[in-house]
């Protein structure tokens, strides 16, 4: 609860009358007068209240001689003799530093720095209460003290509160009326597109707008998206994704597929909010975008994001069909990474197949990588086949290289088999640094046959 700046504002609303948009203005304004141009009077008569109480409250527990103290600076603020008040909080604080107000008395004293005009010492004050006494009911007055300090201090930025605060409260009215009245939220949210409001209120207002818009929203969101601010267009191509509606589908592709990625991630955004759809329209359309978007980035982010957290087969056929009808090598690797991401057997036998007959040896050194990788990323899942699959890799590969990335990833997997292999490559005539190799993924197993074969090699 706060304790001197509380407001407790009164219940008055007629019966029967809805708030319109010029709500937004008039509690602005409201919030704004409250937050910069509070009279000194009355948050003393608050103060003056609550410390009335507190003294009340503690005088009948006894008289001892903190609480004395305590009084007498009390009495100091009510009589506004701030220079005294401070001195006398600041010695309470010396004389009883684990007196159960001692966080009280911290924020006192500050409050008397700051009518003295002590602004740096009343800042270092509030620190000092809000470090020492983190749990402390007073906090929240000392933060929000130390805003009327910054405000003092810097008359801009009391200018910049208000506009802050205007901008604030106009952008929960218009979250509460979404809320309670959708029928209206579309009618309110055009009103604040076309006035002068500031961006950050027309940003909040589109978001708003695809939460709660529907469908009707798609003309006014795609009117914002294809032209002027490029902040409020990325608000208004994210918000597209968020209609449930496979008629925002084609629109976000056009999006996707004529801007640059650099522009300011217009590309970025669309393929995002392509990709929150699960319809199968949606998986084509990323498809379609891994294969034909303007830049190499997109085309690549498309496969990621196709790959990535969605169900069924019908991304593994997207994917083949990328890999079966490109040549350039960064994508080949981009989807063979992303079917390393997919739970689908079919994924896993193409994957097997790439590693073993794939003419490019990035290509199939990627494809290794993407197989231990299913081991890791798709829960609850059976490894041993992967695993075999590696096994068997290495045993009839002929590429050095390659065979030394084959034992990085096989040193991931926790299984007997896996450790058999390993000691097995110790013992060999493999290269001495693919030994070394073995040696330190034997080192991290707690396996007894794995630490009885690292002594025998101290022997």
């Amino acid at each position: 609860m706060s304790h001197l700046f509380a407001i407790h504002p009164r219940a008055s609303s007629r019966k029967g009358r809805t708030p319109g948009v010029g709500l937004f203005f008039s509690l602005a304004f409201f919030a704004a007068a409250l937050f910069i141009c509070a009279a000194p009077a009355r948050a003393g008569a608050q103060e003056r209240e609550l410390l009335n109480r507190l003294v009340q409250s503690s005088t009948t527990a006894g008289s001892d001689a903190a609480m004395k103290a305590f009084v007498e600076g009390r009495n100091l603020i009510d009589e506004e003799k701030w220079a005294r008040a401070a001195e006398r909080f600041n010695r309470f604080i010396a004389e009883y530093p684990n007196d159960k107000y001692v966080d009280a008395a911290y924020f006192y004293l500050a409050y008397s720095q700051w009518k003295l005009n002590k602004y740096q010492d009343a800042n270092s004050t509030l620190a000092r209460l809000v470090s020492d006494y983190p749990k402390s009911s007073w906090v929240d007055d000392a933060k929000k003290l130390r805003t009327q300090i910054t405000l003092a201090i810097d008359p801009k930025a009391a200018e910049q509160a208000a506009r802050e605060a205007d901008v604030e409260i106009k952008i929960i009215a218009l979250q509460s009326l979404c809320q309670s009245e959708p029928a209206r939220c579309s009618s309110l949210i055009n009103d604040v597109l076309n006035s002068n409001s500031a961006p950050r209120l027309k940003e909040a207002a589109i978001t708003l707008l695809g939460r709660h818009g529907g469908r009707e929203a798609v003309p006014s969101l795609l009117n914002i998206a294809r032209g002027g601010d490029m902040n409020l267009r990325l608000k208004a191509i994210a918000a597209l994704g968020r209609i449930n509606d496979e008629s925002v589908l084609e629109p976000l592709r056009e999006q996707a597929m004529q801007a640059e990625f650099s522009d300011n991630g217009v590309v970025d955004t669309a393929l995002h909010a392509i990709a929150r759809h699960e319809s199968p329209r949606a998986v084509q359309i990323l498809g379609d975008l891994g294969m034909n978007a303007r830049t190499l980035e997109g085309r690549k982010h498309a496969i990621y994001l196709l790959a990535t957290n969605r169900k069924g087969e019908a991304p593994v056929d997207e994917l083949f069909r990328i890999y079966d009808s490109e040549q350039n090598l960064e994508i080949r690797k981009q989807v063979v990474a992303g079917l390393g991401n997919r739970i689908s057997e079919r994924a896993g036998e193409r994957l097997a197949q790439i590693a073993r007959t794939a003419t490019n040896t990035e290509l199939r050194s990627t494809a290794i990588s993407a197989i231990a990788q299913r081991s890791r990323s798709i829960p609850n899942r059976n490894t041993d086949a992967d695993l075999e699959v590696l096994l068997s890799l290495y045993d009839s590969e002929r590429d050095e290289e390659l065979k030394d990335v084959i034992i990085s990833n096989i040193s991931h997997y926790q299984s007997k088999r896996a450790t058999q292999k390993l000691m097995e490559i110790v013992r060999s005539n493999a290269p001495v640094e693919r030994r070394k190799k073995a040696i330190n993924a034997l080192s991290r197993s707690k396996d007894p046959d794995v630490i009885r074969f690292l002594m025998d090699i101290l022997k």
